[in-house]
């Protein structure tokens, strides 16, 4: 079954957060505590690893905003 890669809390008042930069690309393999993405709230830009090992199929877009507990892809 696919981990999912949603968007995670970065404080105590960021609801949104842009999406910056994908580290992998579809396909591609990763490993458990490798940086995937990095996010960027209004104060600070945060480097996201991964919860899993697997293939990331990534889905969201680099420069878009995304809500809290968003997906933005998947680790098959």
């Amino acid at each position: 079954m696919a981990e999912e890669i949603r968007i995670p809390k970065l404080g105590m008042s960021a609801t949104e957060v842009v999406l910056a930069e994908w580290m992998f690309g579809d396909g591609e393999q990763v490993n458990k505590g490798d940086i995937i993405y990095t996010a960027e709230t209004d104060k600070t830009t945060v480097e996201i690893e991964s919860q899993a090992t697997g293939i990331i199929r990534p889905t969201g877009e680099e420069g878009q905003k995304y809500k809290v507990g968003d997906l933005v892809g998947t680790i098959e």
